[in-house]
C-alpha cells in the first residue's frame, strides 16, 4: 500500500546482496503498489554471475532498472 500520508511513492533502491535483502525489498515494495527503480550499478552480489538473473527478475517483478546516471 502507498504512504498517502507522506506523499511517498516511489523507491530507488541500492544494495550490497542482490540475491538477499535488494531482492525481498524489491518484490515487497513492487507488491505494495510503490514505484520501484533499481540502480543497477549500485547493487552487487556475493556471486556476480547471478547479476544479470536478478536484474531481470526485479524487472519481472514490475521494478524498473537503470543505471543512475540515466536517471538524471
Amino acid at each position: 500500500m502507498k504512504d498517502r500520508k507522506n506523499g511517498i511513492n516511489e523507491f530507488y533502491v541500492a544494495g550490497a546482496d542482490a540475491t538477499a535483502c535488494v531482492k525481498s525489498t524489491c518484490f515487497n515494495m513492487a507488491k505494495a503498489g510503490f514505484t520501484v527503480h533499481v540502480l543497477s550499478d549500485c547493487v552487487t552480489s556475493y556471486d556476480m554471475k547471478k547479476l544479470p538473473e536478478m536484474l531481470a527478475y526485479y524487472e519481472s517483478k514490475g521494478c524498473e532498472v537503470k543505471k543512475l546516471l540515466e536517471y538524471k
